[in-house]
């Protein structure tokens, strides 16, 4: 299976210079939470996760193809 995985706000400090996504290959389907663990990035800086542009939970095992999106949360002010 192959996924991409994109990111916002802050958590793009934890993908390469330059990248928010990440294309990501799984050897069968997981969690959001599983898929979390496989890569680099602190998970608590994830508020909403988005599945080919919809809101989903942790437990949802996304489709063959799908772009996930993580947003943390506002900083700044």
């Amino acid at each position: 299976m192959q996924i991409k995985i994109k990111v916002t706000g802050l958590l793009t400090e934890y993908f390469p210079v330059g990248k928010g996504i990440l294309p990501l290959h799984i050897e069968k389907p997981l969690t959001i939470k599983e898929i979390l663990k496989l890569i680099p990035l602190s998970h608590e800086l994830v508020m909403t996760v988005l599945v080919n542009g919809q809101r989903q939970d942790l437990s949802y095992i996304p489709p063959d193809e799908a772009e996930i999106v993580l947003i943390s949360p506002l900083a700044g002010g």
